[in-house]
């Protein structure tokens, strides 16, 4: 294929918008899930309308780069580039943008996506609809903002030597194009906000519904739990009052793992850690006919014998009365009341079919799974259709990748796919154990891929009805319209415009004709006087309105930036503040006894003495960033950002001792005075408080207590937390 002669001028624009799609593509706009909004890509669609196909590959290509640092798949190239030379070809054949990107992810996305996700990406097939969708979707959005800054900013409008028309387009065809892009948008982005919403309260509501699962089967647990640890303290203080007679110890047992039968089995142990009795004593004669039975290695005859302890173990695999996977809980039982020598312990094997059993009965057991693992992270229990192993290390990761989501999220059997396979939700029990409630999160995918779907099935209905609505309505607006541009054309005889614009023509039209016949000539003597007459009026404007800024914004006595524009900027500087982790400092400062300088010396006296303040703050506080503002008569506030707080008092009592020092003129009689301030601060992090009046709250408490201390003083907190 033969390349077009490269136009340097548009070479360096297409990699300027390139440049600028870059940037903005490094910060794509989550929407839910992994969709993520790259309005990046309008600058291509404007070099493809503007300058063609191939200076619109090399913006898709730079505009690409940044989706490349940030999603780290080389796809954005193939798809994008394609896209860009796509719609840079509709252009030459006069096909509106957002009708050829629509055609081009129909056409070629669509598949190149499926092909792509299908071969390639580790993603289930059952996002493939949501993936495709949301391509879709995303290039209808940057087609059509493009499309409409386009339309909107004159320079872009009338670009120098753009791709033009093959033939010039109908203003019936432009007038449709205009309605179908904005009701587009509209559309597009109520359906995106109400999709938003509604799966943000979908989030919420998961959120809420599987902790109150978690809580309630942890606090079942852990009741159960307790209930059994008490169960075998009582055994063991039962024991400790039957220790002189062992014969006795064999009918407690029983009764008691009757009374109990959470346990499997029970059974207690001599000090030389030999089974003496069991429960069912069934397996104690079936074991005894051909061994002793020693439990000295398990660790729940080692912790309750040697350390005096009721103890409860890990889950660990049975052995001599069964090969369940248990959990044993064991207490020490003595000789005396004193509890000076062990007699034995008894131990009780707990059931964990018990949590079968409340993952079974729960409420939330249909679409939930359940979890639980001990102190050393080894499943207890979980739910069948996990197809997890007890005894097993549980295994997981935690998903925290590029599917934005309010809910915390987990992979159990694909732990290196970006795709998230469960919701989540835990708690830790007291003991140490943890128990965990799973819920597939692909069918809360499924549900943002229908309501997308349904959406914009929606849309496509309204953008069908908008087309032939516009259509028409332009029709009624253009017909007339080109009636009466067909009266002025230079080749039209005067009797065929008696014939096509007469009194039977409609009255707006033939009112329109008879207006502009009247006034042609009128408008062509007037239009130089008009000319200079708005660029007249426009240069008194600009002027008027560049006085009235100043009036606004400055304080005419001193000079000084007034109330109302300190209050505007603080909010901006607080922002800056903040993004630069630096304090700041708001300070009242009120001339002491000012009033007698009117008094004494005249109110001119008191104005000049006014301006030289302001001008020795200007010096003290030249800062660029620093506003020094006349807060109201003798009251001046500053605002002082990337404050150091180690050295900010020292500074504002710089200043307060340099006024003290220098010596006022009064104007009329030339006698000399001086003056002194006292000031009230307060510096603190940007984040203590986001509205001034809170910061000069505390300034002008810490101005009484300056006054009240004997004037010309500083007080200033500085608030470190």
């Amino acid at each position: 294929m033969k390349l077009p002669k490269i136009n340097q001028q548009h070479l360096l624009f297409s990699i300027a918008l390139g440049i600028v799609g870059l940037l903005i593509n490094c910060y794509p706009i989550q929407f839910f899930a992994n969709v993520q909004f790259v309005l990046g890509n309008t600058v291509t669609v404007i070099a493809a309308v503007l300058l063609g196909p191939w200076y619109a590959f090399v913006t898709a290509m730079l505009a690409s780069t940044g989706l490349m640092m940030i999603w780290d798949s080389p796809h954005v190239y193939l798809f994008f580039g394609l896209e860009a030379l796509f719609l840079g070809y509709a252009r030459r054949r006069d096909i509106y943008a957002l009708y050829a990107d629509a055609a081009y992810w129909l056409i070629i996305g669509a598949p190149l996506v499926y092909l792509y996700v299908t071969f390639i990406m580790d993603i289930p097939s059952s996002h493939l609809g949501f993936i495709i969708a949301k391509q879709g979707v995303n290039g209808l959005v940057y087609t059509s903002i493009a499309s409409l800054l386009i339309l909107a900013i004159p320079k872009l409008w009338f670009f120098k030597d753009k791709v033009k028309d093959r033939h010039r387009r109908l203003l019936s065809a432009q007038l449709t194009y205009f309605f179908t892009l904005m009701v587009t948008l509209t559309l597009l982005f109520s359906a995106l906000i109400f999709n938003f919403y509604f799966l943000e309260r979908q989030q919420a509501m998961l959120k809420e519904n599987i902790n109150d699962a978690v809580s309630h089967l942890a606090t079942s647990a852990q009741n159960y739990i307790n209930n059994h640890k008490t169960v075998i303290a009582n055994a063991a203080n039962q024991l400790t009052i039957a220790a002189d007679d062992p014969l006795h110890w064999q009918p407690v047992l029983s009764n008691l793992h009757n009374s109990y039968p959470g346990f499997i089995s029970m059974l207690i142990a001599n000090p030389q850690a030999e089974i003496v009795a069991a429960s069912p004593v069934s397996r104690l004669l079936a074991q005894s006919n051909t061994q002793k039975i020693t439990i000295k290695d398990r660790d729940y005859f080692i912790e309750s014998f040697y350390n005096h302890r009721l103890f409860v173990s890990s889950v660990f695999l049975g052995r001599g009365f069964g090969n369940d996977s248990i959990i044993a809980m064991s207490a020490p039982f003595y000789t005396n009341e004193q509890h000076t020598t062990t007699a034995g312990i008894v131990e009780g094997s707990l059931d964990l079919n018990h949590f079968s059993h409340v993952d079974q009965t729960s409420e939330y057991a249909d679409d939930e799974s359940v979890v639980m693992v001990d102190e050393q992270n080894q499943i207890i229990y979980a739910s069948e259709k996990l197809g997890l192993t007890s005894l097993s290390k549980f295994n997981f990761v935690i998903n925290d990748g590029v599917y934005r989501t309010s809910l915390e999220l987990l992979n159990i059997e694909r732990p290196k796919s970006i795709v998230p396979e469960y919701i989540y939700a835990h708690q830790t029990l007291d003991n140490g154990w943890t128990v965990y409630i799973l819920k597939e999160f692909s069918p809360l995918l499924k549900l943002a891929e229908e309501q997308m779907f349904s959406s914009f099935i929606m849309l496509l209905i309204s953008l069908m009805g908008t087309f032939y609505i516009s259509r028409k309505l332009s029709a009624l607006l253009t017909v007339p319209l080109e009636a009466v541009a067909s009266q002025f054309s230079p080749s039209t005889v005067g009797i065929n415009k008696v014939q096509s614009i007469d009194e039977n023509s409609p009255k707006e039209v033939f009112s329109l004709y008879q207006r502009l016949a009247a006034s042609k000539q009128q408008l062509i003597d007037h239009q130089v006087e008009l000319e200079e007459t708005v660029a007249r009026r426009t240069e008194e404007l600009e002027t008027a309105n560049r006085k009235l800024k100043e009036l606004v914004d400055r304080d005419p006595l001193t000079g000084l930036y007034n109330r109302r524009y300190a209050e505007r900027k603080f909010t901006e500087l607080l922002e800056f503040c903040i993004r630069s982790e630096q304090a700041i400092t708001v300070a009242v400062l009120d001339l002491d006894l000012f009033k007698q300088v009117n008094d004494n010396y005249g109110h001119l006296a008191g104005d000049e003495c006014l301006r030289i303040f302001a001008q020795l703050l200007q010096k003290y506080f030249k800062r660029d960033i620093d506003i020094v503002s006349r807060y109201g008569g003798e009251e001046f506030l500053l605002i002082l950002p990337l404050t150091n707080a180690l050295h900010i008092q020292h500074h504002l009592n710089s200043f307060r001792e340099a006024l003290a020092e220098f010596e006022m003129i009064s104007p009329e009689d030339k006698r000399s005075f001086h003056i002194t301030v006292s000031i009230g601060a307060i510096t603190a992090n940007p984040d203590y408080a986001d509205e001034l009046d809170k910061w000069i709250k505390i300034a002008d408490d810490n101005l009484y207590q300056a006054k009240q201390d004997g004037r010309n003083k500083t007080v200033i907190d500085i608030i470190t937390e």
